[in-house]
């Protein structure tokens, strides 16, 4: 297991610079809503996370503010990690955990099916 948690650290190392990987919430957030993320990662301290907004009939789609949702009536918030798993399940994307000494933009990183 550990073994393979370095492999795609090191896949996530690689991917960013080649354009098959994105850092930060709004980057992951938009590529989680329309399916391409294969696999998500969040860095364990969660502490400084922002409150994201999600829709119920469109569970992968996530906002900064309600509007984003188009009006949705059901949306609600809650802080972004849990969100961001939501919709990551939702979409088929496994996750792992960046690991120091990685670092990544808003503790989020995610590796792209396409």
């Amino acid at each position: 297991m550990a073994a393979r948690h370095r492999a795609v650290l090191e896949r996530l190392e690689a991917e960013l610079s080649g354009g098959r990987a994105l850092q930060g919430i709004p980057a992951v957030k938009e590529a989680l809503a329309e399916g391409r993320v294969e696999t998500l990662l969040l860095a364990a301290d969660r502490s400084g996370d922002p409150v994201l907004f999600a829709s119920r009939r469109d569970p992968r789609a996530l906002g900064t503010e309600p509007a984003a949702l188009g009006g949705d009536t059901a949306a609600f918030s809650a802080p972004a990690a849990p969100l961001l798993l939501r919709s990551a399940v939702l979409g088929g994307a496994s996750f792992t955990e960046i690991l120091p000494p990685m670092r990544c933009t808003d503790g989020v990183a995610a590796l792209l099916r396409y």
